[in-house]
Formats: C-alpha cells, structure tokens, sequence
C-alpha cells in the first residue's frame, strides 16, 4: 500500500469512527482516536531514518507498532531499530501525548524506553543505546504520532483542539466546546 493510500486509509478510518460515535452520543466535547487509527497513519510514515553528530551516526526505526492499554495513561509503541543495515534490536517505548496546534497533530511527551531486546542476544553498546535515545528525544520533538484531519477540524469552525490525553484504551482529544457530527459526505 503506497503512503498516500495508507494516509487516505487512515483519514476514512478518523470520519467513519468519528461519525459512528457521535450517531450514538449526539455532540460531545470529545474526539476518540483508536490505536488502529495511529496504527494505520505510522505504517504510512515508517521506516523513519535518523542521524546524530552530523551524520557520523545513523540508525532506522521500522515496523512500529502501537497500543493503548486500557488501564493507562501513555501510549506504548515498539519499532525495530537497525543501525547501518546491522539489526540493533526491538525497542518498547511508553509516552504521554501532547498537541500541536499549529501542525494539528499528536507528539510524544516524555517518552522513555521501557525495554530493548537486541537482535544479538548481548546487551546494546553505550552507543547504540544513546543512539536509541537521541533518536526517540529527534522524533519526539519533530515527528507527529498522528496527525488529525484539517478537513474534518475545519468542518467545526471556530471549535478548537485544547488538549489530548489518554483515557480508557484510546486517545482523547478534548475540544474547547460540543460539537455534533460534521458532514462527512464531502470528505475524502
């Protein structure tokens, strides 16, 4: 599936469950988005590559993978990490989540690795594992984790994103007031 399919994919997904919820609650303050939606927007965005110390350094986070633990508040993602086509290993990482206004979309926030399990069986180098955090503090700062829909943030006017949190296996998304479901008939 082309980046452009899984973005689209993805899209259709936020209106479809978007619209399903509100045909059963009537307007709400509150925008859900499920781990398969996430899911569905990082297979577009990854492999990610990223090099440190000017290039001295790269690495390459792949095959990601999200959930959302009912009983938490952070979202946890696994990727496998390789460092010059040598496989590093698999890292679990566990993030709160901030907004974005201006790129209208999710960023990690405080992200921390949980685990590394390396491809070799021996434990990651000094290196390689500060190779693993820089990358995970680059992407935090600069990479979104979802991005919402313009299209379907528009269709609300003046209502506006205040914050996102996560809540009850899914990712929360509070608005500044109610609104009822958008018209969706137009949207792509």
């Amino acid at each position: 599936m082309t980046s452009l399919r899984a973005a689209l994919a993805a899209a259709a997904l936020v209106a479809a469950s978007i619209a399903a919820a509100w045909a059963q609650t009537g307007p709400s303050s509150e925008l859900a988005v499920s781990a398969a939606q996430v899911q569905g927007y990082l297979q577009s965005e990854f492999p990610r590559d990223f090099q440190a110390l000017g290039g001295l350094v790269s690495m390459t986070a792949s095959n990601p993978q999200l959930s959302i633990p009912a009983d938490g508040n952070r979202v946890q993602m696994q990727f496998d990490a390789s460092n010059g086509g040598d496989a590093l290993g698999r890292v679990w990482l566990s993030s709160g989540l901030r907004y974005d206004p201006q790129a209208m979309a999710l960023y990690l926030d405080a992200p921390r690795v949980d685990r590394v399990v390396p491809a070799s069986g021996q434990e990651l180098r000094e290196r390689d594992r500060q190779l693993v955090s820089l990358f995970l503090q680059d992407y935090a700062s600069s990479e979104p984790l979802y991005r919402l829909d313009p299209q379907l943030l528009a269709s609300f006017g003046k209502v506006r994103v205040e914050s996102a949190r996560v809540a009850n296996g899914r990712i929360v998304v509070q608005l500044n007031q109610p609104v009822s479901a958008p018209d969706l008939s137009e949207a792509q």
